[in-house]
């Protein structure tokens, strides 16, 4: 890995549109061989963070049509997979706990970020709750927040995974905020006669969500 000394490292991960984990604007899935199976594993750990799951549930969500004699054991096996691929992340001598933890007990697996990670799709709840404060004291700054929310929404949550059921009502939620957001920015314009740009701002969001009827009507 390119990474020396001591200084703090930090990743962020990429969620909303292409999935990705990245140092600075490097990303290191590019340096791992793909394996489907881990990277499936990783996002759902990540949309799951800080939660305590069932091995039972993670199977049945992630490999339920898939004939194994000892799923529970798969699972072992890909945790410890992904355990290596994590290491292969992080520079020799890191500590691995301010990045990603996996643990095991009390029959649930727990998956824990770290202070020194980021994701995006956190960040994007973050700065919509900050505009949403800001609205009656200062537009021009809720405008700001909001657009910088904007910015982070690149695609649907994990986009590269179009069929998996348990991704839903996750990817719902983002969308709904996106839209939403979009919509309370375009009221906020109008309150200050900015329609040149709700109209760049509706352009930029179509070619995100093509359908969504309401971007089409603001």
């Amino acid at each position: 890995m390119i990474f020396g000394g001591k200084c703090a490292m930090y990743l962020h991960i990429k969620t909303l549109g292409d999935f990705d984990i990245c140092y600075g604007k490097e990303s290191l899935l590019e340096e791992t061989k793909r394996s489907y199976k881990l990277y499936k594993l990783l996002q759902y750990f990540i949309s799951f963070r800080n939660k305590k799951l069932l091995p039972e549930v993670i199977i049945d969500n992630l490999w339920q049509n898939q004939e194994s004699n000892d799923p529970k054991n798969m699972l072992r096996t890909q945790i410890f997979r992904l355990r290596k691929l994590i290491k292969k992340f992080l520079p020799s001598d890191a500590d691995e706990s301010k990045f990603f933890t996996i643990t095991f007990a009390n029959g649930y697996y727990c998956f824990e970020t770290g202070e020194f990670v980021s994701i995006d799709a956190v960040e994007f709840e973050e700065l919509i709750n900050q505009a949403m404060k800001k609205e009656t004291e200062d537009i021009d700054e809720a405008i700001k927040l909001y657009c910088d929310a904007l910015s982070l929404y690149r695609g649907p949550y994990l986009s590269v995974n179009s069929y998996e059921v348990w991704l839903v009502p996750i990817r719902n939620h983002y969308r709904r905020l996106y839209i939403k957001s979009l919509l309370r920015v375009a009221e906020l314009y109008k309150k200050k006669d900015e329609h040149g740009k709700i109209i760049d701002l509706c352009e930029k969001a179509i070619i995100i969500e093509p359908y969504e009827e309401n971007i089409h009507i603001v």
